[in-house]
């Protein structure tokens, strides 16, 4: 009988548990192909600040270390929203930078509704031309169950796969001018 209880208890559990789960890691990956040499476009994104010369939704950058790893950079939006991202790797022999968002917790960013994100730009030698990706991890910011329609993770999917691309076409005009 304590068994059959034992059994009957954690039956009833397992479902209250799976559903105090909390969003899941979201993935987004875009890529562009630029007809430039890869030291070209390495020289675009690897200054951390270039981004408001090439992101048409980047209104101004500052860092406080330049591109130094450990640097943070002060981004604002288009719509006047100010995000800091911390630079990890700027790797020149990879052709890799790697970054993260910080934001303070409950903070949501109006048109960007995630938590946090980790990015990395990748640049490839493409036979003369250069393979552009630029992939991100991200949690969404609202931490329930049942977000609203412009917090789900498709909105969220929707607003970094726009940033990404937005930035990926700059990135490929100013490279090819």
């Amino acid at each position: 009988m304590k068994h059959v209880k034992l059994i009957l208890l954690c039956t009833l559990l397992i479902p209250s548990l799976v559903m105090a789960h909390g969003p899941s890691r979201q993935k987004v990956t875009e890529t562009v192909e630029i007809n430039a040499s890869p030291d070209k476009v390495w020289g675009i994104i690897s200054d951390f600040c270039s981004i408001k010369d090439w992101h048409p939704d980047i209104n101004s950058c500052t860092s406080d270390k330049g591109s130094e790893v450990g640097a943070i950079r002060t981004i604002e939006l288009a719509n006047g929203e100010k995000i800091n991202e911390k630079l990890f790797k700027l790797d020149a022999e990879k052709k890799r930078v790697q970054y993260a968002m910080q934001l303070e917790k409950g903070r949501v960013v109006e048109g960007l509704p995630i938590a946090t994100h980790g990015s990395t730009m990748t640049i490839t030698d493409n036979g003369g031309k250069t393979t552009l990706e630029w992939k991100g991890a991200f949690y969404r910011s609202f931490p329930g169950q049942q977000p609203p329609p412009e917090l789900s993770d498709a909105a969220c999917i929707e607003a970094v796969t726009k940033l990404y691309k937005d930035g990926l076409a700059g990135i490929k005009a100013e490279a090819e001018k």
